[in-house]
Order: structure tokens, then C-alpha cells, then sequence
């Protein structure tokens, strides 16, 4: 099964990508399974799942979604919770989030551990899977989260981090079809690609969010660096 794990859409803070575009650029490259993880929002999933099911697609698309803890960012993916879905509010404190995924048979993903988290050790003790790359982060970040999930001996998670439409395909992997896709994703799976965001895609995302959340002194600061990657990764690319 050709995968891609760990993508935002507009419900989150910091995407603009809207579902159904999600959905025609992930058939356009033969995607068989996609994890939806909005920030603090099972809403972009669950607005897949229905374009789906409305196109009659073979894509499996779980109820997930990233949840910003007292800890740091965990994603949280679900086989099928129907109309039992957790608050989003009850899933923001770590001790409380761990026993609730639990009870719904779910599979907790720690995503970049080296990136905005406190006490890793102990988050990565009680994790499922841990992401030993994820695209928007540093090579060192990467190395030391590969390191991390070999001392706890978890799953090796792949995490594209996509936000805007450009950077899907960029970390795709391959796993075998175990059923279902919490059976799936216990596995590890085989990079295909596993390429790092270019900065100025990263800058778009927070120039989105500075929009989003109406902020112009950030907004101003992030089209600024915008303009400074992009020009950079333009001269970069000419001498390649």
C-alpha cells in the first residue's frame, strides 16, 4: 500500500489545503491509505472519509487528528469511531489522552519528538509509533527521533507534514495490507521518498497561520522570509 502519513488541511492553523483537492492529488499518484491529522480537529478526516465515500474511492483515509497535549503534538489515529469520537478538549492533557485512545482501540502516533515536546522519554514510553522523520525537521532532529524510537523499540513513523498541495509525494511509503489500518500501520513501512520541505514552503504555512489568526506584524515577517527561501532555493536550483 502506497502511503502518505501525517497531512493538514484548511483545519488546520496553518493549512489552506481543502479536502477535496487533498483527495484529487492524492489519487493523481496512486495513494492507497492517507493519514488526515488536523491540528486539534477530526473534522478534515472526517470530511475526507465523506468524499470517499461520495466518489466511491478505494483510498482509506482513518479518523485522525494531531492534538497539541500539555506534552507536545501526538496524533491520534482511529479505525472507525463512529459517533463516539472523544472532545478534542478531553484529548489535550497527556494522561488523559493515553487511556482514551486506548478504550477506542487507537494507535498513538508521537510525531516530531524533538520539535516543541517536553519529556520524550516518557511520551515515547507510551507511544505506538514515533515519527523518525518528519519533512519540516532538521536532519539532527531526525537522527536524534530515530535514536529515540530505537531505545523504546517503537514502529519508525514517516511524516510528510503536508500543508499546501505542492508537497504531496515528496515522503510517500510503502506498507503491507494487513486488513485494517490500525494493523497496518503497526508495521514499519518502506520509505519510497522521504524528501525535506523546502524552507519557503514552511514559511507559507506560517504566513497562512499569521492570517489566519490576524496577525499583520507576523504576517509582514513571514511573506518577508517567504521571499527570502524562495529566492534562495531558485539560485540553489540553477546551480544543481
Amino acid at each position: 500500500m502506497r502511503a502518505i502519513t501525517h497531512i493538514h488541511t484548511r483545519y488546520s492553523w496553518d493549512g489552506n489545503l481543502a479536502p477535496s483537492r487533498l483527495i484529487d492529488a492524492l489519487v493523481d499518484i496512486d495513494i492507497d491509505l492517507a493519514v488526515v491529522s488536523d491540528h486539534d480537529s477530526f473534522q478534515g478526516a472526517l470530511d475526507c472519509r465523506q468524499l470517499i465515500g461520495e466518489r466511491a474511492l478505494a483510498l482509506q483515509v482513518p479518523v485522525a487528528a494531531e492534538i497539541r497535549t500539555d506534552r507536545g503534538d501526538v496524533i491520534v489515529i482511529l479505525e472507525n469511531a463512529g459517533g463516539s469520537l472523544p472532545p478534542i478538549h478531553e484529548l489535550k492533557e497527556w494522561h488523559r489522552l493515553v487511556p482514551a485512545v486506548r478504550d477506542l482501540e487507537g494507535l498513538i502516533w508521537l510525531a516530531h519528538p524533538y520539535r516543541g515536546h517536553e519529556f520524550v522519554e516518557e511520551l515515547a514510553a507510551a507511544a505506538d509509533v514515533l515519527e523518525v522523520f518528519n519533512a519540516r525537521c532538521s536532519a539532527e532532529e531526525n537522527r536524534n527521533a530515530a535514536l529515540l524510537g530505537s531505545r523504546h523499540d517503537l514502529i519508525p513513523g514517516y511524516g510528510a507534514d503536508v500543508h499546501r498541495r505542492a508537497e504531496i509525494g515528496g515522503c510517500v511509503v510503502e506498507y503491507e495490507d494487513r486488513g485494517s489500518v490500525i494493523e497496518t500501520l503497526r508495521v514499519a513501512p518502506n520509505p519510497l521518498a522521504a524528501r525535506r520541505t523546502p524552507q519557503s514552503s514552511i514559511m507559507s504555512a506560517e504566513l497562512t497561520y499569521a492570517m489566519k489568526r490576524r496577525r499583520p506584524a507576523k504576517m509582514a515577517y513571514s511573506a518577508l522570509r517567504w521571499a527570502q527561501y524562495r529566492k534562495r532555493e531558485s539560485v540553489e536550483r540553477r546551480q544543481t
